[in-house]
């Protein structure tokens, strides 16, 4: 009798043994230890703080070595390209089934120069302090880096199955431009990158509040052109001691002012309104209902000083022009024969160089000034209405219920614009809540990330990862 109940238990007992070891396996899949994870990668960035990637010189491929030799440790086997001596990019995969396109996870590894003296903590010290990790780059851009790299980690280590590749692109040079960076890498292996669909990079994060509380998680879909003028006035030189009103500088002069009268020419693009009408749900009083129909706000003259309080958000309503550089003479008391001034012009997205220089032409009613580019990188926004845009809208839900999700243009540029160029739908967002204060250390002095914030962010950019990549 016992024996014919351990002949009729035992493959039963073995089938739920097995059940129950297949579903232990999946539920740890499912669910990793992000508290692990998030401690893993404040180590890992602690010591990329301390390689100093300042550019000038660069010296990056110090910190592409560094970035290689982790993914090694899990398997993930990198390349080095070579970009210029003593720097470079790396590259890494982790394989799908090909179902899908790829997705990239860029970032730049150089950093911008930081002063010691200025600093409360040395710039490169990699060290906690009351809560958070110091150094040049914590916010700009090495801490997403390491977000992004645990998080294709976390990945790997689940043994998840695919249906995208997952692409770890770490570049250099992109603080003076991504020449030697993202735009050779474009240039000289584009191959590496023809299945990719997607790209996440720097370019906004989550806005919080004084306090540290989250306002909307922003996504970058866009980013203005960045167009260099150089504007050059030519007149008789003489003796100071008697004045020329035709002079090349008081010429100059007259142009520049009537430029800066010009007022701000505001073009509601249709994504921009949408980015206000969301934020004006986390505004109060004036602030919400000027937002909540900017396209009629900013016909307002009354609401012009309100609007363009805050710098950032009024940029993303006009083109902009800020002067900065200005050339003339040699000697105080002489009129020099020649004057110049250089112009930062960042242009929303559908405006070609030659319609802005021919505004200023008409603006500035100076013939016999020469206008001159210097630089033009014309940016072409991302679609929005994608299934990656949705992931992160999904976590968004999961982890910050009623704080929305909005599409942002940013006045400034990253090495975005270079795979954009390929056919790549880039965003930019980091995952992690940024405060005016920590804002403001980024290419300044102090800067930090939290520690709570830098594990939170490996979190979410694991979901968004997974939902976007894992097989359905």
């Amino acid at each position: 009798m016992l024996r014919v109940r351990k002949r009729w238990w035992s493959p039963v007992v073995i089938a739920l043994s097995l059940a129950l070891s297949v579903g232990t396996l999946s539920v740890s899949a499912a669910t990793p230890d992000y508290q692990s994870a998030g401690d893993e990668a404040t180590k890992i960035l602690s010591e990329y703080l301390k390689i100093d990637t300042t550019v000038p010189p660069g010296n990056e491929q110090k910190g592409a070595e560094y970035l290689a030799s982790v993914l090694k440790k899990d398997g993930i086997e990198s390349q080095i390209l070579e970009t210029a001596p003593g720097r470079a990019c790396v590259y890494a995969r982790l394989k799908g089934n090909g179902k899908k396109k790829a997705i990239v996870l860029l970032n730049h590894i150089d950093v911008v120069p930081a002063n010691a003296a200025d600093w409360k903590h040395p710039p490169f010290c990699g060290e906690i302090h009351d809560g958070e990790l110091w150094g040049r780059g914590a916010l700009d851009m090495k801490g997403m880096g390491i977000i992004q790299l645990e998080a294709m980690l976390l990945l790997k280590r689940s043994g998840i199955s695919l249906d995208r590749d997952i692409i770890f692109l770490g570049t250099p040079d992109e603080e003076v431009g991504g020449i030697y960076g993202a735009g050779w890498m474009k240039k000289n292996h584009p191959e590496l990158l023809k299945d990719a669909e997607f790209l996440i990079n720097e370019g906004f994060s989550i806005e919080a509040d004084d306090s540290g509380k989250a306002k909307y998680w922003g996504v970058n879909f866009a980013e203005k052109g960045a167009l260099w003028l150089e504007l050059t006035a030519k007149g008789q030189a003489g003796h100071a001691s008697m004045p020329l009103t035709d002079s090349a500088t008081n010429r100059l002069v007259r142009a520049l002012y009537k430029i800066e009268k010009a007022g701000p020419n505001f073009k509601v693009l249709p994504p921009v309104e949408e980015y206000f009408k969301n934020v004006s749900k986390v505004e109060n009083g004036e602030l919400q209902s000027t937002y909540a129909n900017i396209a009629e706000s900013v016909k307002d003259p009354s609401k012009l000083k309100l609007i363009m309080s805050d710098v950032l958000k009024s940029s993303m309503l006009r083109n902009t022009m800020s002067l900065t550089v200005m050339k003339a003479g040699y000697k105080t008391n002489v009129i020099p024969g020649e004057a110049t001034a250089q112009l930062d012009c960042r242009i929303l997205p559908g405006y070609t160089k030659d319609e802005v220089i021919d505004w200023v032409k008409k603006t500035i009613e100076e013939p016999n000034i020469d206008i001159k580019v210097l630089e033009w990188e014309q940016a072409q926004p991302s679609n929005i209405d994608t299934e990656l845009y949705k992931s992160i809208k999904e976590v968004a839900a999961e982890e910050a219920p009623g704080i929305p999700v909005v599409p942002v243009l940013v006045p400034w540029f990253t090495d975005s614009h270079w795979f954009r160029e390929l056919g790549i739908t880039a965003y930019g967002f980091e995952p992690v809540e940024t405060d005016r204060v920590h804002m403001a250390t980024m290419h300044g002095v102090d800067e930090r990330i939290p520690v709570k914030g830098l594990q939170d962010g490996v979190r979410r950019m694991h979901k968004i990862l997974e939902k976007s990549a894992g097989s359905k």
